[in-house]
């Protein structure tokens, strides 16, 4: 009868070592690599942006954020130069139904964003985040290049 009562205390005094050390691993995960700012377009705030974040070096993780009402995101990153892609749409006009022809014409989506800004070959759009911490940074974009 001891014999098993030691091997049951053992066993609980095992796993509650082991989940000791999954809170003190979970709890020692080094602090989040973030970005914050607002995104904007010809100097008004650019809502319901796409922006994609790709590491330069090809290592780590591409991450993605999307702006709210007032161009604000947060995207955590990694920690490490990225390349910044911004896309958005807008309605530019009307265009047929095509699964009703004789139907209401539908809205025609387009890209609200300048072409320099919306492909990773092409954008000049870069951050460099602190690693561990939160870093702001804007992106005032304009219609016509200076």
């Amino acid at each position: 009868m001891t014999n098993n009562y030691s091997l049951a205390l053992l066993a609980f005094a095992r796993a509650g070592v082991a989940v000791a050390t999954l809170l003190v691993i979970a709890g020692c995960s080094p602090p989040a690599t973030v970005i914050t700012g607002v995104v904007s377009l010809d100097g008004a705030p650019l809502s319901q942006a796409t922006l994609e974040f790709f590491p330069v070096s090809g290592r780590g993780k591409v991450s993605f954020a999307t702006t709210d009402q007032t161009g604000r995101y947060r995207a955590d990153v990694s920690p490490t130069k990225l390349t910044v892609v911004v896309t958005a749409t807008k309605v530019g006009g009307k265009a047929p139904n095509p699964f009703d022809p004789n139907g209401e014409p539908i809205d025609r989506m387009v890209n609200a964003v300048p072409e320099r800004f919306s492909y990773e070959e092409k954008t000049p759009l870069t951050a460099d985040p602190v690693e561990g911490k939160t870093t702001t940074i804007d992106f005032a974009l304009t219609s016509f290049e200076k």
